[in-house]
């Protein structure tokens, strides 16, 4: 399953949030994993952020990453950065292409 999500930053602030994204927690990478992500990528234009995962089951995996006192601490770390919570920011799919 592909999830897509969209957020925005505060304005001024793209280079810190590039620099603190070159250096997520390792501990968030292994929540990551252990919840089932497969693949998680975020593209940044300008002040909008695009999120992608791909996992089994998203309600799931989201709410055991939700969960995590680790996710937690990352969240307020980057809270005076972004704008809008990829919970709040969810994408349609409208269009995929695949071999």
């Amino acid at each position: 399953m592909r999830h897509a999500f969209k957020m925005t930053i505060r304005p001024g602030t793209e280079q810190e949030y590039d620099r603190r994204q070159r250096s997520v927690y390792p501990e968030l990478l292994q929540v990551f994993r252990d919840a089932g992500v497969k693949t998680y990528s975020i593209f940044r234009d300008g002040v909008t952020l695009f999120g992608y995962m791909e996992m089994d089951n998203p309600e799931e995996t989201l709410r055991r990453i939700n969960l995590s006192d680790i996710n937690a601490r990352w969240q307020a770390y980057m809270a005076d950065i972004l704008l809008t919570s990829a919970s709040d920011a969810s994408l349609p799919e409208v269009f995929h292409f695949e071999l």
